[in-house]
């Protein structure tokens, strides 16, 4: 499913398999249960205000089978794009809340925006901070940059001091395969390196993030461009719990999306007589 933010408008509708014909919204009933286009907040990294288009998931998983009904298949990739103007103090931003669990069938979520995440993600509640992956669904996260937000992050309080209470993270433990940009190294200027691939706003010192999946950064950011480090009132780094998850080696729980790469080879060889059909 493919959901367009513009300055006027909020449009949804099904993807290529028959090729974008069956609209969701209109009406915007449709999807207002689980999309808000109405959050702001601020990113210390990138030093502006977004404007964020909200996708809550726990109402998302409430509305799934009418949207499979409606769309004559499960919604296993979620492409949403915040078009919205912005000028040299704001970006547009896709945000994810309550995706602790997800649908069964898997989700991949995809945006050309920055994508915040925040709290527990695709964490079955009895194996928070664990390497424990066997009760979670396939899934990935794609954007052009990917920032944890952990499960006390109030946007409210964005823009205050790291070194006040309001910017102290808790543990929060995400589980899927993130593919991103990143602000490469370049002009001394550190990336950031693969321990700062999911961006951070918070002080998580003497917390815990933990992290099961795959890590991809496939290109520069276009959007969030600013340099890691770039100031000291940006976040504090977490106790790094970062393991690959072992159920990427299972072909039926690689997420919704994954490319495929075909090959053919040659296991055994016949030699036909002539004027034989054996």
């Amino acid at each position: 499913m493919i959901i367009l933010v513009s300055d006027s408008t909020v449009t949804a509708t099904s993807g290529a398999y028959n090729n974008f014909s069956t609209p969701v919204c209109p009406p915007w009933s449709s999807i207002s249960s689980f999309v808000q286009t109405n959050i702001t907040s601020y990113d210390k990294r990138e030093g502006k205000s977004i404007q964020a288009t909200q996708i809550d998931l726990q109402n998302f998983n409430s509305a799934y089978n009418g949207l499979t009904t409606q769309l004559g298949r499960p919604v296993k990739i979620l492409y949403v794009a915040d078009l919205r103007s912005t000028d040299s103090t704001t970006l547009s931003g896709v945000k994810l809340i309550n995706g602790q669990t997800l649908p069964a069938n898997g989700l991949t979520i995809a945006t050309y925006n920055p994508l915040y995440v925040k709290g527990h993600y695709n964490a079955p509640a009895g194996a928070l901070g664990t390497t424990n992956t066997t009760g979670t669904a396939p899934a990935a996260l794609i954007a052009d940059a990917i920032t944890v937000l952990s499960v006390v992050w109030n946007d409210a309080d964005a823009s205050k001091r790291l070194n006040t209470p309001a910017r102290v993270a808790n543990d929060t433990t995400i589980n899927a395969a993130v593919l991103g940009g990143i602000v490469p190294s370049a002009n001394g200027n550190y990336s950031g390196g693969v321990e700062n691939f999911l961006r951070l706003l918070e002080d998580w010192t003497s917390r815990t993030l933990t992290f099961n999946g795959s890590m991809v950064a496939l290109f520069p950011s276009q959007i969030a461009t600013a340099n890691w480090g770039n100031n000291n009132d940006i976040s504090n780094p977490p106790r790094r719990a970062y393991a690959f998850d072992t159920n990427f080696k299972d072909y039926a729980k690689l997420p919704p999306g994954t490319p495929e790469v075909r090959t053919i080879i040659h296991a055994a060889w016949n030699i036909t007589q002539a004027n034989s059909t054996q």
